[in-house]
C-alpha cells in the first residue's frame, strides 16, 4: 500500500475523509452538538487543521484517498491562536456559536497544556490525528498509515506522543507500541482524555 504526501489542492478531499472517519468521535460530538450541524461544519474545521499540520508538519494519505495521518514535528507541536486564525479557524465563534466556542476553548487550552506538562521540553513527533474512512476500516490502512512515522522516529531516536478522547483508540495505540501515560476528564466537561507515548525502539 503506497502512502503518500497530502497536496495543498487536496486538502479539501482530505478533510472529508477526517470528517467521515471523526462524526462520532466523542471530542466533535462534544463541539458540535447538533449532528446536522456537525455534518455541516465539520469538513470545514478540519479542513483547517489539515491547513495548520500542512503548513507546520506533515499529511499523508493512501493513493485512495481512504485513510489520512496529520503530524507535526519535534520543534513545532503547538500550533499557537495566531497560527489557527492564518490558516482559516477565525470564523470559529461564528461557525460553533458563542456558548459551544468558549467550551471548545476550555478543551482545547487544557489538552495543550497536558501535552506540554507530559513532554515538557523533551523533542518528539505529535500524531495530531489518524483517520480510516468508515467504509475502509479494518483493511490495515491506518498501520501502513502509521509505519513511515513509526520509522521515523526509531531513526531520529525520539518519541512520539498523542492524545485520543475514545476509549476504544487505546488498544489500538498500544498494538503500534504506544503506552497509556495519563488519564481524566477535562475538568468542568464530561470529556476524557487519554495520553500515549510511544518510545523509540
Amino acid at each position: 500500500m503506497e502512502i503518500i504526501r497530502v497536496e495543498k489542492t487536496q486538502l479539501r478531499r482530505a478533510a472529508e475523509v477526517v470528517a467521515a472517519s471523526f462524526h462520532n468521535y466523542p471530542m466533535f460530538t462534544f463541539y458540535f452538538p447538533d449532528p446536522i450541524k456537525r455534518a455541516r461544519y465539520l469538513p470545514w474545521y478540519l479542513r483547517n487543521a489539515l491547513t495548520c499540520a500542512y503548513r507546520y508538519g506533515e499529511v499523508h494519505t493512501t493513493t485512495g484517498f481512504e485513510g489520512v495521518m496529520f503530524t507535526l514535528p519535534p520543534g513545532h507541536t503547538k500550533i499557537s491562536i495566531w497560527e489557527y486564525i492564518q490558516n482559516g479557524f477565525f470564523a470559529t465563534p461564528l461557525v460553533l456559536g458563542f456558548r459551544h466556542y468558549l467550551r471548545s476553548m476550555d478543551c482545547e487550552t487544557f489538552v495543550e497544556k497536558v501535552h506540554e506538562r507530559i513532554m515538557r521540553d523533551r523533542p518528539h513527533h505529535y500524531l495530531w490525528g489518524l483517520a480510516v474512512h468508515p467504509d475502509h476500516k479494518r483493511k490495515g490502512i491506518g498501520t501502513a498509515l502509521l509505519k513511515p512515522l513509526l520509522e521515523k522516529a526509531d531513526s531520529t531516536k525520539l518519541p512520539i506522543y498523542l492524545e485520543t478522547h475514545d476509549e476504544n483508540n487505546i488498544d489500538y495505540y498500544k498494538r503500534a507500541g504506544f503506552s497509556l501515560i495519563h488519564y481524566q476528564f477535562i475538568p468542568n466537561h464530561a470529556l476524557p482524555i487519554w495520553c500515549m507515548v510511544r518510545e523509540p525502539a
